[in-house]
């Protein structure tokens, strides 16, 4: 089975990921850390000015000294088509401190990780279950599944009143389109 969807938002996402950018900060000039949730909100709102056509997405960024040359490394989700996960870090450092400061950004030309929302997941494991292990499930729930082979992960199925689990396990992988092959198997009672 294949983590789904389209490659919609790929392309924006690819396009981010070697932006640049600056943006005035409007910090108080005795402002000693620019906390990791204002880096993040100002660094976000650059990368989507620049990039008008990016996938949305959301930074999220340790506190950042104020002072010209300090940088942090963040990290920015964007959910895709189907919902694929696509996290690309990147660094924000501080170039000036003229005008109320500016930051500069700079994403990683490649995703950290990937992998497949746990709604996504259980939502493709509760369309194939009846097939597969008969029966339809009241409750089913997955977490999130990263896109690296062999990663594995349990999944806890309601069925007739009694719990499954279900062990899925990702056989192969497709970074260029963060896709990732899995199988599922029922778990059987030891």
């Amino acid at each position: 089975m294949r983590l789904g969807g389209a490659v919609t938002g790929l392309a924006l996402l690819v396009a981010a990921l070697t932006a640049g950018c600056g943006h005035h900060a409007a910090a108080p000039q005795d402002l000693h850390e620019l906390p990791g949730t204002r880096v993040a909100a100002m660094a976000e709102r650059r990368l989507e000015q620049q990039n008008p056509r990016i996938a949305p997405g959301r930074l999220s960024c340790p506190d950042l000294a104020w002072r010209v040359g300090a940088s942090v490394r963040c990290l920015r989700s964007t959910e895709l088509s189907g919902g694929r996960l696509v996290k690309v870090a990147g660094t924000v450092t501080v170039t000036s401190m003229a005008e109320g400061g500016r930051l500069h950004v700079a994403m990683d030309e490649r995703a950290a990780e990937f992998g497949l929302a746990g709604t996504q997941l259980a939502t493709e494991v509760r369309r194939l279950y009846p097939r597969r292990f008969h029966g339809e499930p009241t409750a089913l729930t997955c977490p999130y599944l990263l896109g690296v082979v062999g990663t594995r992960v349990t999944c806890r199925a309601e069925v007739g009143g009694a719990r499954r689990d279900l062990d899925v396990v990702v056989s192969a992988v497709d970074p260029t389109a963060y896709r990732a092959t899995y199988s599922v198997r029922l778990r059987h009672a030891s």
